[in-house]
């Protein structure tokens, strides 16, 4: 089996965020350059880094104010659900109480 020297263990590391940050800034370039031969406008790649961040953190912004409307309407659907239950036992408590008087 083989393993991992353990002076190599730190060379991983670094080398690794080094190789990440480096095709961090390529992708970007690569995504301005295929956008504008798609026929998009011409925009510098930390640019649209940054209005990539923006759409997604207004994505992410939406869906959490979305669950959260769900989970509103489901607290609601179920206090009606619960008061409904609470009425049909009240009016079932009066029918025996007026059964018992006749």
């Amino acid at each position: 089996m083989m393993q991992l020297a353990e002076k190599d263990k730190t060379l991983l590391a670094t080398t690794k965020a080094d190789v990440e940050a480096n095709w961090k800034t390529k992708k970007w370039g690569l995504i301005a350059t295929e956008m504008e031969k798609s026929g998009g406008g011409k925009y510098p790649a930390d640019f649209l880094q940054k209005e990539w961040k923006k759409m997604d953190a207004a994505r992410v912004a939406a869906e959490e104010a979305a669950a959260g409307g769900e989970a509103l309407l489901a607290a609601a659907v179920e206090a009606v659900e619960n008061d409904n239950e609470n009425q049909d036992e009240d009016e079932g408590e009066g029918e025996e109480e007026g059964e018992g008087d006749e």
